[in-house]
């Protein structure tokens, strides 16, 4: 994973406002320089709704290269001041999650920063832990700090996970499923983490809610690698410009030139979990389009000798999000130059 974190302060500023000039409305965004990217917006939340009156803990644009497979996330820290309409000063970036859930949180999202972001993705920390099983965990760069607090963490949250079973509200099997083994023992460069424990990692706040971004990237960045693991493990890719592998080691050969109707549902069974787990506004149509398109700008760029889904680019954002807290109405957070950061965002999702 490659990370691209915009500092410092003032080189990116000027980055940015050099930018705004060849930059269109943020009322109306330039589709020209969108035309070959899918993006949506991924919330995830620390309470048991997928869709409404958590705190948005993670929020994130996520773009898709259809011609070149290139994925891109960025991640805004919660604690940015955002203008909210009906809110006679700033508000933090999780207030419209919490009042009215991803729907809110998109829209308000989309008036301060100019994206014109239409679809979004929204899962609660349980179904976020059970969708990275799914896909085999996640493999993280982690230190012992991380490591120790993690641990703490983790077995915070088994304890409500067991209040919970007893109260009724969660069943001893998802309890067993999502915290078999969750003490690590091991850290540093490579560490296998489970589900329950890639979230635990991704919401370490201990140090920074910046340090808590980058660790959440690396959870969502490296998911995106094992989703693309689990597909090479049952099927295998070709055009009608390849060569036809057959059956290689048992997985489905599939023509990206000549998609049968049962490839197609094979494909959608691959990708299940992501949708079954969260609350999204992608019609099926949606679905079915960003795979392909995903999945032939994958092959492509691997016959390049390029594994996108080993180097997603990311970044951090707003530009302010290393600096000191100000307080605007006794609360603490980043107030942020807007315009700066309407740029500094598209540029990154969108640029060459």
């Amino acid at each position: 994973m490659k990370t691209k974190y915009l500092i410092p302060r003032l080189a990116a500023l000027l980055l940015a406002l050099c930018l705004l000039p060849v930059l269109a409305p943020a009322e109306e965004p330039d589709q020209t320089e969108q035309s070959d990217w899918e993006n949506f917006l991924l919330v995830c939340n620390e309470g048991m709704n997928n869709d409404k009156g958590n705190a948005g803990n993670t929020l994130m644009v996520c773009a898709m290269n259809t011609k070149t497979g290139r994925i891109r996330l960025v991640s805004f820290t919660w604690d940015t001041f955002i203008d909210y309409e009906g809110y006679d000063i700033p508000q933090r970036l999780d207030m419209p999650y919490r009042n009215n859930g991803p729907e809110e949180a998109m829209k308000v999202f989309n008036e301060n920063f100019g994206l014109g972001l239409t679809r979004y993705l929204s899962l609660n920390y349980l179904n976020l832990a059970s969708l990275i099983d799914d896909y085999s965990g996640v493999t993280v760069d982690i230190t012992r700090a991380e490591r120790n607090a993690l641990n703490g963490m983790v077995a915070s949250k088994k304890n409500q996970l067991q209040n919970m079973v007893a109260t009724g509200t969660l069943t001893q099997a998802a309890l067993d499923s999502l915290a078999t083994d969750y003490i690590l023992e091991d850290f540093g460069p490579d560490t296998h983490l489970n589900g329950l424990q890639a979230v635990g990692f991704g919401w370490l706040q201990y140090d920074s809610v910046y340090n808590c971004c980058g660790r959440e990237l690396q959870v969502i960045a490296n998911l995106f690698e094992s989703v693309g693991n689990l597909a090479n493990e049952r099927a295998v890719f070709y055009t009608d410009e390849t060569e036809n592998p057959g059956e290689a080691d048992g997985r489905r050969a599939i023509n990206l030139d000549h998609v049968t109707d049962e490839d197609r549902e094979f494909i959608r069974a691959l990708l299940a979990p992501i949708f079954e787990k969260s609350a999204h506004n992608l019609s099926e149509e949606d679905i079915e389009s960003i795979s392909m398109a995903l999945i032939r700008a994958t092959f492509q760029a691997f016959r390049q000798g390029v594994n996108v889904l080993h180097d997603l680019d990311t970044a951090i954002l707003p530009l302010e999000a290393q600096d000191p807290y100000e307080y605007v109405g006794g609360t603490a957070g980043h107030v942020v130059d807007k315009e700066a950061n309407k740029a500094a965002i598209r540029e990154f999702l969108y640029g060459d």
